[in-house]
């Protein structure tokens, strides 16, 4: 029962973003469902099958970088290397933190996510999916696999006895990115998709409920959830159907990005009638290039990353859904990459 409940999750999530159980919560989060908990009781020994992330084959040992299958990636990557950093290292943090700050993003929150990311790595750090890359390092790869998702619950959960959810994608690019968002017509508090792990933001709105190191107020919790709470859209849509229909609903909201150095990147995915924001990330551009900050995944670890351009990012976003979907054996339908309101 639990494998026919963990596929049929996994579908939903995978197809429509990451944070949900029957609906979005990741798709680079690629499953952020707040049912993603540990279960001594249960029949694999440890976490609940219904929710999982950060996929990995079922021969992984460890942390590997792997590159799926796109058409014409060597377009994008012409070297075929990702050069990133999951900030263990003071250079890369100091790195980092410049960038953001030069890119508008106010000291406070950039202070707020380093402590996050402080939080994670201490917590984490001895996982045995994966190595914490200390500085930046290129790797011969189009997306990272931190590999399966089952020891990094019971890290989280059972051996850091940590009873709320982790920090999501959506909620460490909202944090930085806040202050450049308006949100006119929020959506009613009773629209909120997040009240139940049916769902789609309910692992959001347990951490930002109960996770200590999220101090949001009411007014940050209404932005957050008018920005990301699904869209209702036909099935089969095709690209453009689904980003008229994303802007037509943000428009009812009254979302707004101010324009500027750091922006708002989310892929969205469809499944049966909505779509919604699968997974979220911050991406800060200076002379030398883009910088993308994101949490790649519910329990995985934050990871800056190194672009020359849009299309750059745009293939690594549909790159990291792809080792979800060749994991489980997914097709993913209709999906798109945006910057802010604007689909690359």
């Amino acid at each position: 029962m639990k494998k026919l409940l963990f596929s049929a999750v996994i579908l939903g999530a995978v197809l429509l973003t990451s944070c949900g159980s029957n609906g979005f919560d990741g798709v680079s989060n690629y499953t952020e469902n707040g049912s993603d908990i540990y279960d001594e009781n249960s029949e694999s020994g440890g976490k609940t099958e219904e929710f999982a992330g950060g996929f990995s084959d079922e021969n992984d040992t460890g942390p590997v970088e792997k590159a799926s299958k796109t058409d014409d990636k060597e377009k994008k990557y012409p070297d075929g290397s990702l050069t990133y950093s999951n900030l263990t290292g003071e250079s890369a943090r100091n790195e980092v933190k410049e960038l953001l700050s030069a890119a508008g993003v106010p000291e406070n929150r950039i202070e707020k996510i380093l402590e996050w990311v402080n939080d994670y790595n201490k917590c984490m750090g001895s996982c045995e999916n994966f190595e914490l890359k200390e500085d930046f390092t290129s790797v011969s790869a189009y997306a990272v696999d931190y590999g399966d998702y089952y020891p990094m619950s019971a890290l989280w959960y059972k051996t850091n006895k940590r009873n709320y959810a982790d920090i999501l994608c959506r909620l460490a690019a909202f944090e930085l990115l806040s202050d450049f968002i308006s949100v006119s017509a929020p959506l009613d508090k009773s629209e909120w998709e997040c009240y139940s792990d049916t769902q789609w933001l309910y692992s959001d709105y347990d951490a930002i409920c109960n996770n200590p190191l999220v101090d949001f107020g009411e007014g940050e919790k209404e932005k957050y959830f008018s920005l990301y709470s699904p869209v209702q859209i036909k099935t089969g849509c095709s690209e453009q159907e689904m980003y008229d229909k994303i802007i037509k609903e943000w428009e009812k909201r009254g979302i707004a990005f101010e324009k500027g150095k750091c922006s708002l990147i989310t892929i969205w995915l469809q499944s049966e009638g909505l779509t919604a924001a699968g997974h979220a990330a911050v991406l800060a551009e200076n002379e030398d290039g883009l910088l993308l900050f994101e949490k790649t995944n519910p329990q995985s670890p934050y990871q800056a990353t190194k672009f020359s351009d849009l299309e750059q990012v745009k293939m690594y976003m549909f790159e990291s859904l792809n080792l979800d979907n060749a994991r489980y054996g997914l097709e993913t339908g209709t999906y798109i990459v945006m910057k802010n309101d604007k689909m690359i």
